[in-house]
């Protein structure tokens, strides 16, 4: 329930956005339904999306390896709010995206939170495992995660 209360929030408040930053605009025109649809048609498919959940995914394996357990918890927040992206715009994926998220991420997030390093990295290494095995039933095999020697983001992971 908290994630279509958060998609219809956000869909009310591009709404609203639009409206007002774009009303001169040439682009977004039309009665609101009609700009609901544009914006709609607009939305990153999920290969975009799962870039920047990778990027994401990544900074959380890395945070928690230098032992920067905040940072850690923040980018893996964001890796869960991005695939709530992909959850709202590709419904058809919905299913696989929960399913994955329960299976997998919930063990890591309590790895997060007790600090529990080895805890972490067992369930991190079984999370893409887990990754590379939903885009193969996906019909994705070609898809294939592998951890970065390095992170992408050029952030800080020690405390």
């Amino acid at each position: 329930m908290r994630r279509m209360q958060k998609a219809a929030i956000v869909a009310g408040g591009l709404l609203v956005f639009a409206g007002g930053a774009f009303a001169g605009s040439d682009w977004l025109t039309g009665s609101t339904e009609a700009q609901l649809k544009t914006l709609a048609e607009i939305q990153p498919g999920l290969g975009t999306v799962m870039i920047e959940y990778g990027n994401r995914y990544t900074n959380t394996y890395y945070a928690a390896k230098g032992g920067n357990w905040d940072l850690a918890a923040y980018q893996f927040k964001e890796a869960l709010e991005i695939q709530e992206v992909g959850e709202t715009t590709r419904p058809g994926r919905a299913d696989a995206l929960k399913a994955f998220e329960k299976a997998y991420l919930t063990k890591i997030e309590a790895a997060i939170v007790a600090k529990d390093a080895a805890a972490f990295e067992k369930a991190f290494m079984a999370g893409i495992k887990g990754c590379n095995g939903c885009h193969a039933g996906q019909g994705f095999a070609y898809i294939v995660y592998e951890l970065p020697a390095a992170p992408p983001a050029p952030l800080s992971m020690k405390p």
